[in-house]
């Protein structure tokens, strides 16, 4: 079947049934995501409404932008769930990460902040410049008994600049074979990004490449943009995989 007939108009985050978010910016006064408390509130709380009710929150880690480091964000993470409603902490499971950049200081980073699972690590690159590092970084990661996982694989300007139709993106294709997941941003499935980046979501849904979805909510007023999603029904059951997946981190 053809992915790209009979498109369905109007898809929303409620047609996919996502119930677990693996990628985040909530986690407040950390990066560049949530500023405070009370805006981490009000994401959380349109969340619980669109049903999710699992959600790791994974601030970058990137020493030119954001030098975090596990011991502060750990201290961070266990002031800010005191501080939400009773409302949300009886009814939602949270868990800290991070997004970790892949550039010349990614090995110094120290403890490494990971999905529940203890395995699964988020990693990033520049939206504009490659990594050099990030062949060696997923070999490397491998040999340490994490696994991979590169965060909106769709978004970076190299990859589009790229991909070729009949062919897609070949560095992608080969982190992949090098055991690389792929995590898809959902605010990508809305042609935010542009067609080049759809073209690319397109091709990594069709050849089985990506393996989670995530948010990567950063502000609640996103989280408005999460519809209008035009899939056919072959793409919408396969990002409805994407986020049973995600499920599977929490068991």
């Amino acid at each position: 079947m053809c992915l790209f007939r009979r498109k369905k108009d109007n898809c929303s985050l409620m047609d996919i049934g996502l119930t677990a978010d693996v990628h985040s910016h909530i986690l407040p006064g950390v990066d560049d995501g949530s500023p405070d408390t009370a805006e981490s509130t009000a994401i959380l709380e349109e969340m619980h409404r669109l049903g999710i009710r699992k959600v790791i929150f994974t601030p970058h880690v990137s020493r030119a932008m954001f030098p975090n480091t596990a011991a502060d964000l750990q201290a961070r993470f266990d002031a800010f769930l005191p501080a939400l409603p009773e409302s949300i902490r009886k009814d939602m499971t949270f868990h800290l990460a991070s997004e970790y950049m892949v550039d010349e200081f990614f090995v110094e980073a120290g403890d490494r902040l990971c999905w529940p699972d203890g395995k699964h690590i988020l990693i990033e690159m520049s939206y504009y410049e490659r990594s050099p590092k990030i062949k060696e970084t997923v070999f490397e990661l491998g040999m340490e008994g994490l696994q991979p996982v590169l965060a909106h694989p769709e978004r970076y300007v190299f990859y589009q600049q790229a991909f070729d139709r009949k062919k897609g993106v070949k560095e992608l294709e080969t982190l992949v074979d090098m055991g690389c997941f792929l995590q898809l941003n959902l605010l990508s499935l809305t042609g935010a990004y542009g067609e080049a980046s759809l073209d690319i979501v397109r091709w990594l849904l069709e050849s089985d490449f990506y393996r989670y979805l995530g948010t990567d909510v950063h502000s609640r007023s996103q989280l408005d943009r999460f519809t209008g999603f035009r899939l056919s029904a072959g793409q919408l059951e396969k990002v409805r995989q994407l986020a049973r997946n995600n499920e599977t981190l929490f068991v």
